[in-house]
């Protein structure tokens, strides 16, 4: 098939937000969109990722979208013909105090307003959730029954195969080079040749802010966004756990402790601890360490030490986390935004060019769901977490 030289819409990166928007513009009626991917689809920061999904947010806005991904992905694979491994399993999220038990009661009341069916749990009910936890210096938790997680590379084929069978166009191994501006269009420029668009969307993920560079010359910004690594370990098979698991029929909740700062997960027989620290490290932001040209499938060295207290602190909480050893660790390359949230919309200043990045947040909160923004077509189309209406277009403000 011959390299398409003209799209409404040009995507650039092969992620699960990139994957994600394209579906959405395909399914909204704009099938005449291509998504460039300078590797392998997945090959930034989403082949690494945890995969968790929750709906958790303090923000309305982030709630309703995470809401939506849950909602996207529990049918998905069935409408697109794609096997995916997606787990709900519940999430026990831990208060440490009266004013975090105040939050979740806030949270609670935003979930239960959209339909969720969030939940506070006293200390007894968190034990009979989750047998093997103990309770010392707790006040009670938020239990949210939709929480669960996700194959992230699985999640990506199964948004570009729908996108695809809707008449999308992704092109592999063809990085975007640069854009131009030209007689109201953007020329998007790659080494197999040029393609000329109405709209772009900057779904990079951690090379977002070399992308957003391009469009300085007509009136863009320097992204604000910052490359951090993130460690999680997965934990060898648990005995107690695995017996558990075969007389229950189920896995375990998402166990979550925002004031400590980490994940722990049920993964298979064994446990995924994800910790974020307070001091977290910072990659490719100064003249010593530029960014690569290309990190796809790639990994940071482990570096276990910066994460000790937190390992200490978690196993206090479960117990049975110490009774094994650590089967492997990812160390890999995670964008963030200053307050942690995606940057989602127009990019400012800039016309008909767009913002898709920074989603893959890893905090406590886990990992933002991937059900992507994008472009609608005449009067208000909802495609995954942005609105817009062209013309004029209409930025979803960040909240």
């Amino acid at each position: 098939m011959a390299f398409p030289t003209q799209a409404r819409v040009v995507i650039i990166g092969g992620g699960a937000v990139g994957t994600s928007s394209l579906f959405h513009l395909a399914r909204a009626g704009w099938t005449d969109c291509v998504l460039l991917e300078k590797n392998e689809l997945t090959a930034g920061s989403t082949w690494h990722a945890a995969g968790n999904v929750p709906t958790f947010s303090t923000s309305w806005s982030i709630m309703n979208m995470q809401r939506y991904s849950t909602e996207l992905y529990r049918g998905l694979g069935a409408a697109v013909d794609y096997p995916m491994n997606y787990h709900v399993t519940g999430s026990i999220r831990l208060a440490h105090s009266r004013e975090r038990m105040m939050e979740f009661q806030r949270a609670k009341g935003m979930g239960r307003y959209q339909g969720m069916d969030i939940d506070i749990l006293g200390l007894d009910e968190i034990k009979g959730k989750y047998p093997f936890i103990e309770t010392h210096d707790l006040k009670g938790a938020l239990y949210d029954p939709s929480d669960g997680d996700i194959d992230p590379a699985q999640l990506t084929q199964a948004l570009a195969k729908g996108a695809r069978d809707m008449g999308a166009r992704i092109e592999r191994f063809c990085p975007a080079t640069g854009v131009r501006r030209e007689n109201g269009e953007w020329i998007v420029e790659t080494p197999k040749g040029a393609i000329r668009c109405e709209y772009v969307v900057n779904a990079a993920g951690y090379y977002a802010q070399r992308v957003a560079e391009w469009f300085k010359p007509w009136g863009g910004r320097t992204l604000p966004m910052m490359v951090m690594s993130h460690q999680y370990m997965l934990i060898d098979e648990i005995p107690e756990l695995t017996a558990w698991t075969r007389e229950q029929g189920h896995k375990l909740p998402l166990l979550r402790d925002v004031d400590s700062s980490y994940y722990l997960r049920q993964e298979k027989t064994g446990l995924n601890l994800g910790p974020y620290e307070r001091n977290c490290r910072a990659h490719w932001v100064k003249p010593d360490d530029p960014m690569p040209e290309d990190f796809s499938f790639q990994l940071y060295p482990d570096d276990l030490e910066r994460l000790e207290w937190y390992i200490e602190d978690a196993m206090a909480r479960v117990p049975l986390l110490g009774s094994v050893g650590v089967s492997k660790v990812i160390n890999g390359p995670i964008p963030y935004a200053p307050d942690g949230l995606p940057l989602i919309g127009p990019m400012p200043g800039v016309p008909n060019a767009f913002e898709a990045c920074v989603f893959l947040r890893h905090r406590p909160g886990g990992r933002r769901g991937q059900g992507a923004g994008g472009v609608g077509d005449g009067g208000a189309h909802r495609v995954g977490h942005v609105v817009l209406r062209p013309p004029p277009l209409h930025r979803l403000r960040r909240p």
